[in-house]
């Protein structure tokens, strides 16, 4: 598991972290990837959990999936008394 693994390096090291991470990867080791850049996200999981106020609101494929699929899950609420389940805007 790799919470924020990057988080405070400098780019040539966070770019040896996450060849490390797809080196893993290819020898069929599970990784669990933990963080908040998009980009990377992307680039590096096959498969993407996003949780939003301690619920899962969606599992995309990583290959497939955009900024905005994500961005939008991570936005995803279905708490009562939300605006969509009003009726109306906010």
């Amino acid at each position: 598991m790799a919470a924020y693994p990057v988080r405070g390096l400098d780019i040539n090291s966070s770019y040896a972290i996450y060849n490390l991470l797809n080196e893993q990867k290819e020898r069929g080791v599970a990784v669990i990837f933990v963080g908040e850049d998009l980009d990377v996200l992307l680039a590096l999981c096959d498969r993407i959990l996003v949780i939003n106020s301690g619920r899962v609101t969606g599992i995309l494929d990583g290959r497939k999936a955009t900024k905005e699929e994500v961005g939008f899950l991570m936005t995803k609420s279905d708490r009562v008394g939300d605006a969509e389940t009003k009726g109306g805007a906010a």
